[in-house]
């Protein structure tokens, strides 16, 4: 509710703006009235104030994404505003404009271009900034269901008959440790890394569900050579992601 409350007084300044904006050309420019550039710098004026409108209203709307993006989100504001503080500048030239019509055009579709270029670039760097924390959590995310699964793996041979069931039990910690103190960040060229070692524990401990429903007695060498394996993976991994970040 709080929200819309502040929504709807925005909505409600914008309009006042306009007709202000409208009240003070006619009255201060009423003999440029019937001049092109009259009618340029008025187009403009809304213009700025509708962009300058639309995005407060969209950060508004979206304050959560404004906090984690903070300084290009500023950053456009003070665009917007600047453009909007340049219109205003032009309008006190509408009278000198009839004089050179071109030039006064060139300058306003300068200012509009350059606006939105800033504009365009620094959305760009917000969206790549979204992106990068949005792959992010997906690198935690899968991180922490690989911790998950070796949780489940334990529990799962605390119950499940192995010949050295300590000894891989202690791997199975330790791998565990490993994963916990591990940088869940990874860079692309490790993400699909990351993704095999998630597979493979899922393998394993699928086979080892299916010899627990058959009754067989698991293979404690075998379940020993993949969880070495896993570790080395791990270790070769973390030793990837340091050399890559150095």
């Amino acid at each position: 509710m709080a929200k819309r409350s502040n929504v709807f007084i925005l909505d409600v300044i914008y309009l006042v703006c306009l007709i202000l904006s409208s009240v003070i050309s006619f009255t201060m420019f009423s003999n440029d009235i019937l001049s092109f550039p009259f009618w340029i710098n008025l187009a403009a004026s809304y213009v700025a104030m509708t962009t300058l409108w639309f995005y407060v209203r969209h950060v508004m709307q979206n304050m959560d994404r404004f906090k984690r993006f903070v300084p290009g989100y500023t950053a456009i504001g003070i665009v917007l505003s600047i453009y909007l503080g340049c219109v205003i500048f032009y309008a006190l030239f509408v009278g000198f404009a009839d004089h050179a019509l071109r030039w006064f055009v060139l300058l306003h579709v300068i200012t509009a271009a350059l606006t939105f270029i800033l504009c365009a670039i620094l959305m760009i760097y917000i969206r790549s900034g979204s992106e990068h924390e949005a792959n992010q959590q997906l690198n935690i995310a899968d991180w922490k269901s690989i911790e998950n699964a070796m949780y489940q793996l334990l529990n799962m041979m605390d119950k499940y008959p192995l010949l050295n069931v300590e000894k891989d039990r202690k791997s199975v910690e330790a791998i565990i440790e490993l994963v916990k103190y591990s940088d869940p960040i990874a860079p692309a060229g490790v993400q699909y890394n990351d993704r095999q070692i998630l597979i493979d524990i899922e393998l394993l401990k699928e086979e080892l569900s299916t010899q627990y429903e058959a009754g067989e007695v698991g293979n404690s060498e075998r379940v020993a050579m993949q969880l070495s394996r896993l570790m080395s993976r791990l270790k070769e991994r973390n030793q990837q992601i340091l050399s890559l970040k150095s």
